[in-house]
């Protein structure tokens, strides 16, 4: 994996909050003397957009614009939680810390700042703080804070509206403190709710001469905010007004997610056009950069419960891609005789649903257990195609389990364990699942909502008219839009086929004897590895096991155990089920640690 192709992880140190980026160099015969900033949206547009923000990275740094893109203190991988007070502020110091730093890493005279959404209105704001930036895009920014919060608030209205009508009765609204707002299953406090809506970019007093140029973005033709054009122009700013079309497609659902390639270009045209670079500037970043780089970027250390951590990026390779995760690890502790690798929750980034990955590696770290959380292939920051995910039987194949098995070999070889627990969610428990039964250095596997244990292309097919797809309430939702014409025309083309034979395979295969998913969890037992399921209502695998009879006979294995956490939504977006999440998560690890041998050298690994 090439830096130009996928970026060189680091940490900027700077402030009081550090902050994870990825830099991504160009070649030097390319370099055009610009670097370029990224800074993301905000919580589940931050999610769904971060592939395309990857390739946006990598395809400025092939144009010959080095791009550094970062996490906002509290979110994705940078230290700090969403909680924590003065988050406006922290976020605002890190672009300007940013800056000041790719200035130095890429040898550059001018500093291009990309702002989406949130992101736009923190690099406005550092400008205001004098943040060495030249250049400006924005994208879906306002001009105010307060209508980006009012947009929040909007659509967590209609999302608590959709949850009620499939969550429990008595789960009831977030139980957040007034003022809080939650949206996608991110929470923003009352701190930062109110030093966002008390933003105003046309308040702010810019520096003279910056930025000297401004491209201004809409959002699939919605138009751009005409107070904040306005501003820029007064106070001398070069300002254009493009189409930003894409913008919906790049904040569909993480496996869905599609790369606005149209305003890649425009952008890269547009930083080609701006003034040429002054050579005498380059030669002076390059005098600071040979210094800056001496410093010690690739890990960071903070606290966590009262317990130094340390994490490092780590780089795990395989034959079809090389991969991408975090190792969180105690500083002083002696590490836990277990490590803990957490996979992806289908095509989301190793910060897991609503970044529960990156709290509970942090937490278990804090108890002493190393924790690697982990990009496979084409997700997040490993290599390969993000565009097969949408085919939901690409994130069943075999090739994944055979990646995870991979990353145990890598932190075996670097002394980071030799036991280990692995943790999914969606098409991650059924990576835990098959690494458990390939893999005999795995002690544990905790699934939150599996999808399913055995694929087959038959399932999406039967779950659908087993729960009623095709009744008169779904016509209803097809005549407002809710349901694609095109998905209830290929179940019905599909169902008459799939569903008998998957039907008949089961009974033809307990009469062998042969049910695969008895041998398996037979297979399981018998090497004594611990499993954890954990369940929301309404969960499709769940109601399966139970009509075919799993859950009467689970003394049948005493080594797997079934819990149930609130709600009925499968990535966890209520608070509650985030908690619960969590508290489940934790019950597992203590169990497991309590077990009496875990310290035993494992056998070989089969099947490997």
């Amino acid at each position: 994996m090439t830096d130009a192709a996928s970026g060189r992880p680091i940490y900027l140190n700077d402030g009081a909050s550090p902050t994870f980026g990825f830099f991504h160099h160009a070649p030097e015969r390319s370099s055009t003397g610009v670097a370029v900033l990224l800074c993301p949206p905000f919580g589940w547009d931050e999610i769904c957009s971060y592939r395309s923000r990857r390739d946006w990275a990598c395809d400025l740094a092939g144009a010959g614009f080095p791009t550094l893109r970062v996490d906002f203190p509290g979110t994705g991988d940078s230290v700090g939680t969403p909680r924590d007070s003065g988050r406006l502020a922290a976020w605002t110091a890190a672009v300007g810390s940013a800056a000041s730093r790719l200035r130095a890493l890429a040898s550059a005279d001018r500093v291009a700042a990309i702002g989406i959404g949130l992101g736009g209105l923190v690099v406005c704001n550092a400008l205001g703080e004098d943040a060495p930036i030249d250049e400006i895009v924005l994208w879906g920014t306002p001009a105010r804070g307060r209508v980006l919060v009012r947009e929040l608030r909007a659509f967590a209205s209609l999302e608590e509206s959709a949850l009620g009508a499939i969550n429990d009765k008595d789960l009831g609204p977030p139980p957040l403190p007034n003022g809080y707002v939650w949206a996608g299953g991110f929470v923003l406090t009352a701190e930062t709710v109110r030093d966002l809506e008390r933003l105003d970019v046309t308040a702010l007093a810019l520096p003279a001469g910056r930025p000297q140029r401004a491209l201004m973005l809409d959002r699939d033709g919605l138009s751009v905010d005409k107070r904040l054009t306005a501003h820029l122009e007064a106070t001398g700013t070069s300002v254009t007004v493009a189409a930003g079309n894409g913008y919906g497609a790049m904040m569909a659902q993480p496996h869905q997610a599609r790369a606005p390639l149209g305003v890649f270009a425009h952008v890269r045209t547009w930083l080609q056009d701006g003034p040429l670079p002054d050579p005498a500037l380059g030669t002076h970043a390059r005098v600071r950069a040979a210094v800056e780089l001496g410093e010690r970027a690739e890990m960071v250390e903070l606290i966590e419960e009262d317990v130094t951590i340390r994490e490092t990026p780590l780089t795990v390779s395989h034959p079809r891609a090389e991969l991408f995760g975090i190792l969180t690890e105690p500083c002083e502790e002696a590490p836990a005789p277990l490590t803990a690798v957490l996979l992806n929750a289908g095509a989301i980034r190793r910060i897991g649903p609503n970044r529960l990955w990156v709290e509970t590696a942090r937490r278990w770290a804090a108890r002493g257990v190393r924790t690697l959380r982990l990009d496979l292939e084409g997700i997040g920051d490993a290599e390969g195609s993000h565009q097969r995910l949408t085919a939901l039987a690409e994130l069943y194949r075999q090739e994944l389990v055979d990646q995870v098995c991979a990353a145990l070999d890598t932190l075996e070889r670097r002394g980071v364990g030799e036991r280990f627990v692995l943790v999914g969610l969606c098409s991650g428990a059924y990576w835990s699942f098959h690494a458990a039964l390939r893999d005999e250095r795995v002690a544990a596997a905790f699934m939150l909502n599996p999808q399913a244990l055995f694929w087959d292309e038959s399932l999406e097919a039967s779950r659908a008219l087993r729960r009623g797809v095709m009744r008169t309430s779904s016509w209803r939702k097809l005549a407002r839009g809710q349901v694609p014409l095109a998905r209830l025309r290929d179940l019905a083309w599909r169902a008459p086929i799939t569903l008998p034979r998957r039907a008949l395979g089961r009974r033809a295969a307990r009469r062998r004897g042969e049910n695969e998913l008895e041998q398996a969890l037979d297979r399981l037992r018998d090497s004594d590895k611990m499993l954890r399921f954990v369940f929301s209502g309404n969960e499709p695998l769940y109601e399966e096991l139970e009509l075919e009879g799993y859950m009467a006979r689970l003394a049948r294995w005493p080594n797997a155990s079934v819990e149930f956490i609130p709600g009925r939504v499968h990535t966890l977006r209520p608070l509650q089920a985030q908690q619960g999440a969590q508290e489940a998560l934790d019950r597992a690890l203590t169990t497991v640690l309590e077990q009496p041998g875990l310290t035993t050298e494992a056998s070989p690994a089969s099947g490997r």
